[in-house]
């Protein structure tokens, strides 16, 4: 599902024709999104909504997993993208971002590649890189897409940009937003202090324990 800029579809002469509305935005009548969090002990749906309960992140967390990979990821960050112009301007935030610490670019606005569907793409995210940049087309209310989710699946934490209010679609210390930052250099410093701290960078998997992804339909439970 697209954003509305990428559509190109104006509803303006269509006022009052559609009596409901499914997309991903959480003020629609039956919401739609690309992913779901899901509390492990009760099995219900916490988020997208408008105001999600949350846990707090414990002070320290380990996870032996996350934590022996850190010690063999030796990548900083990795974009797949195929759309190299886009209302967001992302391609402009990650050439700043480049001037800053290494990000490697998969897909037709790089020079690297890795096909759609290869597993191993995923395997790689897991065991060479510290970050994946899940930039969004599109500066809209509550659009994230399926890479955003597909990153959580890995071990690898995600660093956002888009017009999402993320604390509604994701727990806190789960990701890395980019608009919280003032500079692009601020941004980039942060990173590196995450990179080089096992202990920071495996604190941002403490919601595994206590949440599940899904991608499902409205219409069914998980």
């Amino acid at each position: 599902m697209e954003s509305p800029g990428e559509t190109k579809h104006r509803l303006d002469d269509e006022e009052g024709f559609y009596n409901l509305t499914m997309t991903y935005r959480l003020d629609s009548d039956v919401v739609w999104p690309y992913g779901q969090l899901l509390d492990i002990e009760t099995d219900a749906v916490v988020a997208p909504s408008a105001s999600p309960y949350w846990r707090k992140p414990p002070a320290s967390f380990n996870d032996s997993v996350v934590w022996d990979l850190w010690s063999g990821k030796t990548k900083m960050a990795a974009w797949f993208v195929s759309h190299c112009e886009t209302l967001s301007k992302r391609e402009i935030l990650a050439e700043r971002l480049q001037e800053f610490l290494p990000v490697d670019i998969y897909g037709k606005c790089g020079t690297l590649s890795c096909d759609r569907g290869d597993p191993r793409c995923d395997e790689m995210l897991d065991t060479d890189y510290l970050f994946y940049l899940a930039f969004e087309n599109s500066l809209c209310d509550d659009y994230v897409t399926e890479k955003l989710f597909d990153a959580l699946r890995r071990n690898i934490v995600p660093v956002v940009f888009g017009g999402a209010d993320y604390s509604r679609i994701l727990p806190p210390h789960s990701y890395i937003d980019a608009n919280r930052f003032e500079t692009v250099q601020e941004l980039a410093q942060y990173l590196n202090f995450v990179a080089g701290d096992p202990e920071e960078y495996v604190g941002y998997f403490w919601w595994r324990t206590h949440y599940r992804l899904a991608s499902t339909s409205p219409f069914l439970r998980p």
